[in-house]
């Protein structure tokens, strides 16, 4: 099944996204279920977020992070009944899945793939947009504030013919490719494989806030992303750069004082900021701290918190 056509200009999708509510298939998204008496309890061992006390209908922001440290894919973790659904890229499914059976030792636990259909729907009011949906469970993709819809064999035909008369109703707007990344980049929020993958700890990414929990308890390199969170940075950082003109290519090196010291991630023309783009890049931490001026390629840039509040 598919959402219905795009309708809307790039411009009036990206507005949705920011203001109101768009709903975009995931396509590239796929699910690891864990099942068993212990799946809590293990899980909270493997991820860094908190899901011991995690009820039904409730969802939770984490990475899965290796014996270093090193991310190996970042999951929203949905609450089922009787599962944990661990929402990823598809990609990333074979190699989390064999890295999560190495540690099931004696735990009641059950990891394997899901079958599911995943759309989420973006944007302010994304809650009231998806009210008394199937399959709903928090997931701010975006920045400010969303929903994914995990759908199933048993929920899937329904949800669709919702959603459809949503949107012919103008409760919903549908948003392309291009729409929602310039709404993330505008929103300065990185994704795994095109900001940062493998090769980053969580600080790096930027996704500490979001995707740790502190005070959970011990989790497989939970001793690494302690120890970085301590010595107070890490030496590089994905930051927000809003740069005059056309976006620089990803590779593009970022410069300061006549030295580079980091490389664009992603870049989108905006459509809020006139004549200017916004980008995504691993920069130094001192320079970000610094939060001064900066040049991509010949363009003038500049470090901020958020290209678009």
């Amino acid at each position: 099944m598919t959402l219905p056509a795009i309708t809307a200009m790039v411009g009036e999708q990206v507005a949705a996204l920011r203001e109101g509510a768009g709903v975009r298939a995931l396509d590239a998204m796929g699910a690891l279920g864990v099942r068993g008496r212990d799946r809590s309890t293990w899980l909270n061992g493997m991820i860094t977020n908190d899901v011991r006390v995690l009820p039904a209908g409730r969802s939770v922001y984490a990475a899965v992070v290796g014996l270093k440290g090193k991310i190996l894919t970042d999951v929203w973790v949905d609450a089922r009944e009787d599962e944990l659904l661990l929402v990823m890229p598809k990609d990333r499914l074979a190699e989390v899945s064999e890295h999560f059976d190495r540690y099931i030792v004696m735990e009641d636990v059950f990891v394997s793939p899901r079958e599911v259909t995943v759309l989420s729907v973006q944007g302010p009011r994304a809650d009231e947009a998806t009210a008394g949906l199937a399959g709903r469970f928090f997931a701010d993709r975006l920045g400010r504030g969303g929903q994914d819809l995990v759908l199933d064999d048993d929920t899937r035909t329904a949800t669709f013919e919702a959603l459809a008369q949503r949107i012919a109703a103008g409760a919903l707007t549908v948003v392309s490719d291009e729409a929602w990344n310039v709404a993330r980049l505008e929103a300065g929020v990185g994704v795994w494989s095109v900001d940062f993958d493998g090769n980053h700890f969580v600080q790096e990414a930027g996704i500490t806030g979001r995707a740790v929990s502190f005070h959970k308890g011990c989790y497989l390199g939970q001793e690494v992303v302690c120890r970085l969170e301590m010595r107070g940075h890490v030496q590089k950082k994905l930051t927000a750069l809003v740069v005059d003109g056309a976006p620089p290519a990803p590779g593009t090196p970022v410069m300061s004082e006549g030295r580079e010291v980091g490389r664009v991630t992603s870049a989108a023309p905006s459509v809020t900021l006139a004549d200017r783009a916004v980008a995504l890049a691993m920069v130094k931490h001192a320079v970000v701290e610094a939060a001064g001026p900066v040049t991509v390629g010949e363009a003038s840039a500049t470090i901020v918190a958020r290209p678009v509040p």
